[in-house]
């Protein structure tokens, strides 16, 4: 089900930012004003040196989450850090968000957009629907994704 909302080119071209330069700590992509395409509508600025521990990188989960509408729907891009007993990792992680307080008519928007903007971003393993920050507990997915490994 697609909802003939287009992928702006300029998303594509920040996530690459995101993705080989690093500068870019996270992106919060959503609908423009006419909701013909998404675009970049946030982006941190990733301030924390490369070699710096896990969790250090990780402070801008908090400021991505406070990015994030209580009322309205979003995509995010980030970074997340963690340690394994071989050392330090990181994977990007792709979060649609959709709160419950948001519209039946931007959830389901927001549900019939995502395919097309996760296949506009190439190289994206983890995905993660959230409907509230409890969703979005860092620890949590950072102990399921170490679990895994």
């Amino acid at each position: 089900m697609a909802s003939g909302v287009k992928v702006d080119n300029s998303v594509i071209e920040k996530f690459h930012e995101f993705k080989i330069k690093k500068n870019t700590g996270y992106l919060v992509l959503g609908f423009s004003d006419d909701i013909s395409k998404i675009v970049v509508l946030n982006e941190g600025v990733n301030k924390v040196p490369q070699n710096a521990p896990a969790a250090e990188k990780n402070q801008k989960w908090a400021e991505m989450l406070d990015a994030l509408p209580e009322n309205d729907v979003r995509y995010a891009v980030i970074d997340i850090f963690y340690e394994t007993s071989e050392g330090s990792r990181s994977e990007i992680y792709f979060i649609a968000w959709a709160p419950d307080t948001a519209t039946i008519k931007r959830k389901m928007l927001c549900a019939s957009s995502k395919d097309a903007l996760k296949n506009a971003l190439q190289g994206i393993r983890n995905h993660i629907q959230a409907t509230c920050k409890a969703d979005l507990d860092l620890a949590a997915i950072i102990s399921e994704k170490v679990k895994s490994k």
